[in-house]
């Protein structure tokens, strides 16, 4: 890359998922100007700040009021051009709410213009396409998990959507082959799509358990992620339902943000599984890290995502891992190579797997957990993915 070029990365919050925060700070580090648009939810710390400029909107309704209408002020003093483009574009929702929220994000946006506008999520396309429309900015967009891989199938209008938008798009950043041929349904040019796998960043490599025991009793299970029908957790209570009636002593643990469904507590109590499953409120990366390294095996029981960053992870701390055969997770957990791969909804298939693995030699699963670490340090290392975004950027502005 020639030049210096301006890159917003947006997914609407700041900060925001472990995935995007890496691409974050990894761009900023090879210099280029990150700029982060949308709603401030926690204060963000950022060690390269100086190539990082967060446009955010205050979560507080008077700072957000005041600093929109400054940056209003000097979105016409110095753009009247864009002010009325912008005024213009909201127009196109109808409630007055809807029309404040809007120009809340695009009045920023408009103000500090980036070459390359980079949208996480898809169904926030349709938002933000006219600042290709209307400026020229280039758009790219990421193909990640439930956006691409079953809301547009539940959602028709969003399908609709996105065959509409796809072919507008600069290019596009897919986690996995399997979200790929997804996105290809909705037009999406298979051309324009470069399969770039999630930035991994060095500490998980460092933290790598080179050490790996036997299994012994009571074996302690992990699930990671939020509080959502996707995420599988009703199979894998299921399942655990069924290690006790095995006589199988473990103790499972579920962290994830959020209050707990009603749904999966009255299913724990049912089973009389109390004493046997844990939740736990979501914790940070560096801290999770830690506590990951406290379990025998990680359980991903999802019925869909493109590549979960949270196995990822796992793999390259050295923790054991059992997955759905779901979205991409095959392209990087092979069945009792680098992990165990089961069919998706199915409890049996995850018990079966646990009390595969709880009588699996320490040699055995060392040799797995080695395998699993090679696999992430030389296809998922964040130094080289990085380098595959910026070729991504400048392959969308030479075209």
């Amino acid at each position: 890359m020639n030049k210096t070029i301006k890159i917003a990365i947006y997914s609407g919050t700041i900060p925001s998922t472990t995935f995007i925060e890496n691409l974050i700070v990894g761009l900023a580090m090879k210099k280029v100007e990150v700029y982060l648009f949308g709603k401030m939810k926690e204060q963000a710390n950022y060690n390269n700040a100086k190539n990082i400029k967060v446009y955010a909107i205050p979560a507080n309704s008077f700072f957000r009021l005041c600093k929109t209408f400054f940056r209003s002020f000097i979105l016409l003093i110095k753009f009247p051009n864009r002010f009325f483009i912008v005024l213009k574009e909201i127009s196109k929702f109808k409630s007055i709410y809807s029309k404040w929220n809007w120009w809340t994000r695009y009045v920023s946006a408009a103000l500090h213009l980036p070459d390359i506008f980079h949208v996480q999520w898809a169904k926030d396309l349709q938002y933000w396409v006219f600042l290709k429309d209307r400026f020229n900015c280039k758009i790219v967009l990421s193909l990640l998990g439930s956006h691409i891989n079953y809301s547009p199938i539940t959602n028709k209008n969003l399908a609709s959507t996105y065959k509409l938008l796809f072919p507008k798009v600069d290019a596009f950043h897919a986690v996995s082959k399997a979200i790929s041929l997804e996105a290809q349904k909705y037009g999406a040019d298979p051309a324009k799509i470069k399969l770039i796998h999630s930035p991994i960043q060095g500490t998980s490599f460092e933290m790598f358990n080179t050490h790996k025991k036997e299994i012994v009793q009571p074996v302690k299970i992990l699930s990671i992620g939020r509080h959502h029908w996707v995420k599988g957790y009703n199979y894998a209570i299921t399942a655990m339902g069924l290690l006790k009636a095995k006589h199988l002593d473990f103790q499972y643990t579920i962290i994830a943000q959020g209050k707990v469904p009603e749904n999966l507590l009255f299913q724990v109590n049912q089973m009389e599984l109390q004493k046997e499953v844990l939740f736990l409120k979501g914790i940070n990366q560096n801290e999770l890290f830690k506590k990951m390294q406290n379990y025998d095996v990680l359980l991903l029981p999802s019925l869909n995502e493109g590549i979960a960053n949270v196995v990822l992870e796992a793999m390259a701390l050295g923790l054991l891992v059992i997955s759905t055969d779901c979205g991409g997770m095959s392209e990087v957990v092979k069945d009792q190579e680098t992990g165990w791969l089961v069919p998706v909804r199915d409890p049996n298939a995850i018990a079966d797997a646990i009390m595969e693995v709880s009588m699996t030699s320490g040699v055995e699963l060392q040799s797995i957990t080695q395998k699993a670490h090679n696999v992430i340090k030389t296809g998922f290392n964040a130094e080289d993915s990085i380098q595959e975004f910026l070729e991504l950027y400048d392959f969308v502005l030479s075209n």
